[in-house]
């Protein structure tokens, strides 16, 4: 087992100009992450919910929250949305998804060197002392399996929908702040400047 890994979202609220009675109008919600998480993922998936909701989901409601309608105003707002909503989410995202992948290639690693057949005698002693327990080597191990294997489509299915969301996003970044800019390409780099 690895490290855990922290996440923390800062998430603005819909109207940047909206604050309320000496509250912020920026919230933070963090993830830690481990292997546990990785395998009952309802905490992970119910945080990529809420910041899917509070970015992916609302491109066109941030994007036309400006009073001003100048061209200028509009370039502006189109920047501050993506450098501070939607790039921050789409990187938490992207890494927690690494880490979950990190966690299945080590548990698979782990499950291969418990489980290998190393030729030792082991479990036919074993077998012959309890003759329950080769019955119940085999199913702890496809047990441990069926949770490799699920956290294996759920990294890839993850990546898919990553993939599907960020097309999508940049094709509206694209019709309402500049069409000449690659915006999966300008997400690269705000990740390499973050590392």
């Amino acid at each position: 087992m690895g490290q855990d890994l922290i996440l923390k979202a800062q998430v603005r609220g819909t109207d940047p100009n909206l604050k309320t009675k000496g509250w912020d109008d920026v919230t933070v919600h963090t993830l830690t992450l481990n292997r546990e998480r990785c395998l009952s993922r309802e905490l992970v998936e119910s945080f990529f919910r809420f910041l899917r909701h509070n970015s992916d989901d609302v491109i066109r409601q941030k994007l036309n929250n400006t009073k001003e309608k100048n061209e200028r105003a509009a370039k502006t707002r189109c920047k501050e949305f993506v450098t501070q909503d939607l790039f921050p989410s789409w990187d938490l995202r992207l890494r927690a998804i690494d880490f979950c992948d990190r966690e299945a290639s080590s548990l698979k690693r782990e499950l291969d060197e418990k489980y290998a057949p190393d030729g030792s005698h082991g479990p036919v002693l074993a077998a012959r002392m309890d003759p329950y327990a080769a019955a119940d080597s085999v199913a702890t191990r496809e047990a441990y399996l069926r949770q490799w294997s699920e956290l294996r489509r759920w990294v890839d299915n993850q990546r898919g929908i990553e993939q599907i969301l960020q097309r999508t996003g940049t094709g509206v970044l694209a019709r309402a702040c500049d069409p000449d800019t690659s915006y999966i390409d300008e997400f690269e780099k705000f990740r390499k400047s973050i590392r």
